[in-house]
């Protein structure tokens, strides 16, 4: 099971939504950003995914890895700046490793309009760091949950076939079926 996907397992969002980087998907693209004094919150519709920022903090010790990284923010005027570190060997960036650090940016526009940002660096996979930006707009749609969970019977399926097949493998009758096969 563990060599399965984390979006099919339910763990993380399809693709990089969540990030870091947070890159668009096919859909359930909105976010929601909920700040308080001492952390900000960014909320994912797919997966419901929420990342937790510590404001003005230190990063946990490197041998603390998290599914989303652990992301410390800070101020530069009117933009947050958010530095992700300590990833899983496997990050949502698929592309990425467990070393790789994301510098993200987010700075308003205009009142409908979020600049989203991000710089990523992983020495052991690019020989170079990369970039990219695009736009976020307001939305008045609601987040909603995708409850993925929830009647994942195709992995259930996926499972039980795989045990299935090591019971042929070594000789057994799976499930005290005769195999017809044979």
């Amino acid at each position: 099971m563990e060599q399965r996907s984390y979006a099919e397992r339910c763990i993380l969002s399809f693709g990089s939504t969540s990030g870091p980087p947070m890159l668009p998907s096919l859909y359930n693209n909105h976010k929601r950003i909920v700040q308080s004094e001492d952390i900000v919150l960014i909320l994912i519709e797919m997966v419901h995914d929420a990342r937790i920022v510590r404001m003005n903090g230190d990063h946990d010790p490197p041998e603390i890895k998290k599914w989303l990284g652990d992301s410390i923010g800070w101020w530069e005027g009117d933009t947050l700046v958010v530095e992700t570190s300590n990833f899983v060997d496997r990050p949502a960036f698929g592309r990425g490793s467990g070393n790789m650090t994301v510098t993200e940016r987010f700075r308003m526009e205009s009142a409908d309009t979020l600049i989203y940002s991000f710089t990523v660096e992983d020495p052991t996979v690019w020989t170079r760091s990369f970039t990219g930006e695009y736009a976020w707009p307001r939305s008045d749609n609601k987040v909603f949950e995708y409850a993925c969970h929830e009647a994942n019977y195709a992995l259930e399926g996926i499972m039980h076939g795989a045990r299935l097949l090591e019971a042929v493998f070594r000789g057994e009758e799976p499930e005290g079926v005769v195999n017809p096969t044979r």
